[in-house]
């Protein structure tokens, strides 16, 4: 039951995902990069990047929600995600996307 609800954080968190490549008129040429960051770190990068899509997991299972993530991700063929390795921070709790394309000037 634990992995079911693991699998559908992540689907739910991908829907977000393709919704804001679809609002935001992501072109091909522009790819989304994966973190796992604390609050600090998240408020960082979303005071630096837009769009961000993030979700709060519990740092026990961040790493068994990000494996679903990057699972899940081949069925998101408009996402593009060109490197799947994920930037770990200690004290995760948050797991964000941005696109390091879109930098807030």
């Amino acid at each position: 039951m634990q992995n079911e609800s693991i699998a559908l954080q992540a689907k739910v968190f991908l829907y977000h995902l393709n919704n804001a490549n679809n609002e935001n008129g992501f072109r091909a040429t522009e790819s989304w990069k994966f973190s796992q960051v604390s609050e600090q770190g998240k408020a960082a990068i979303e005071h630096d990047f837009f769009p961000t899509v993030s979700f709060h997991v519990d740092p026990k299972k961040i790493h068994d929600f990000t494996a679903s993530v990057l699972s899940q991700l081949k069925e998101q063929p408009k996402v593009n995600v060109p490197n799947l390795n994920v930037s770990i921070q200690t004290g995760s709790e948050y797991f964000i996307a941005y696109s390091p394309d879109r930098v807030i000037r």
